[in-house]
């Protein structure tokens, strides 16, 4: 090695106590910050980033929150529904039993009785039960015996008590009562539909109806409740057919409304009570399990609704990711300046990082709310009520978070990649 290039010996100065060092002590290294703290401290830098490009942040944040609260809603919407179907089902499938006799029987002359039908409603869990029975075949319904104007109807044999089982309103008039079926009393009410083709707009004057030439008092105009198509522009009249097996007519039956909860017990006793003699005779109908379906046709639903929500998030993502990625564009002057003072380039993806997932984080807090309100007007104005998972209030920032994650991924990764002596020189 030249001379000139070599370096000087420490100088020592030796002392009868000690050897003194006079060399330039090493400069002390600095203390790494832990990577807690800097973490926090890039969230912050990310967090007044965004705060200077506000708008930029909440259009962004939109589209995340828009897929948010279209999953919010649907999981609402979805479970909400499903209960409501539920009571639907209950209140209707679940609570209807029927117990009839067999045309064999009927052509034996063997028929259910008034008091028969009497020990069926004394069951407990019987809401409402009668005998009905209908025509074999339609008659002709004319308000006048000459039958100038004629229109086939359904006639059906039918005590009160299955009137109020079936859950008739009537709009004019009234039902005939017992006392009427117990006299065999030559009464009638007329649906609606059927009503307004004979003519009938009121009662007024005691108005008479002749079914096939015979005559009967209309005393009451019913709608035919919702899911009776049968009963749609028909004629109800007392059960006396019924009660004594006439053959023009169907074998006879008893329908049965029950509480919710009680159908099966209570058709396990009803053909027993309807026909003592010969209860194994009797064919017993009864709610079937509608579970599966229901819970089948739930899931289907569920799962097309939440397809489209995770195509609103996709979008979402994306529009993160282009804003991110524009941002690294516009940004090019301060990152290399970064760079260049020394900033490592995990840290600078890391601010990045941060600050999609803050834009998620926004989104997914105001998707959250905006899918809880829709979940909250369309049941209101359905009359349904709310049912909703605790857990969605959590689920739908986390979700916002990670999906801001994903799509922050790509641009922090070119941010890093950024070389900073060309951007200085740009």
């Amino acid at each position: 090695m030249a001379r000139g290039n070599r370096r000087p010996e420490p100088e020592v100065v030796e002392s009868d106590t000690a050897v003194l060092d006079f060399t330039r002590p090493e400069p002390a290294r600095k203390p790494k910050a832990r990577f807690g703290v800097k973490s926090l401290g890039i969230a912050y830098e990310s967090f007044r980033s965004l705060r200077g490009r506000s708008t930029r942040t909440w259009m962004t944040a939109i589209g995340i929150a828009l897929g948010i609260a279209a999953t919010v809603a649907t999981v609402g919407l979805s479970s909400t529904s499903a209960a409501a179907i539920a009571d639907r089902f209950d209140a209707t499938e679940a609570t209807q039993v029927t117990v009839a006799f067999s045309n064999s029987m009927r052509d034996a002359g063997y028929a259910p009785s008034l008091e028969s039908s009497q020990r069926v409603r004394e069951i407990n869990g019987v809401v409402d039960s009668g005998i009905l029975c209908n025509a074999n075949e339609e008659l002709p319904a004319s308000r006048t015996p000459e039958n100038y104007y004629t229109r086939n109807v359904a006639v059906f044999g039918m005590e009160p008590g299955a009137m109020e089982a079936y859950g008739f309103t009537f709009t004019e008039g009234r039902p005939f009562d017992g006392g009427h079926a117990e006299r065999g009393d030559r009464v009638a009410v007329i649906d609606a539909a059927a009503a307004r083709d004979l003519g009938y707009t009121s009662l007024d004057g005691a108005p008479m109806i002749y079914l096939d030439g015979e005559e009967y008092a209309l005393v009451g105009i019913f709608d035919a409740p919702d899911g009776e198509a049968k009963l749609t522009s028909a004629v109800v009249i007392p059960p006396t057919p019924c009660i004594e097996a006439d053959t023009s007519f169907g074998a006879a039956e008893v329908f049965i409304r029950t509480d919710l909860g009680a159908a099966d017990k209570v058709a396990r006793t009803a053909p027993t009570a309807a026909f003592p003699d010969g209860p194994d005779n009797l064919s017993v109908s009864k709610p079937s399990d509608l579970r599966s379906f229901r819970k089948g046709v739930e899931n289907e639903m569920q799962a097309l609704l939440l397809g489209l929500a995770a195509v609103s998030l996709v979008i979402g993502a994306v529009s993160v990711s282009n804003t991110a990625l524009v941002s690294v564009m516009e940004r090019r002057s301060e990152i290399g300046l970064r760079r260049a003072v020394g900033a490592a380039r995990r840290a600078v993806a890391m601010q990045f990082v941060w600050e999609s997932t803050l834009i998620g984080l926004i989104g997914g807090l105001v998707g959250t709310v905006l899918g809880v309100n829709v979940t909250a007007l369309v049941s209101l104005l359905r009359d349904w009520q709310i049912v909703f998972e605790p857990a969605l209030f959590a689920a739908g920032p986390v979700i916002g978070a990670v999906v801001g994650v994903v799509a922050g991924v790509y641009p922090a990764w070119r941010a890093s990649r950024v070389p900073p002596a060309v951007t200085l020189r740009t």
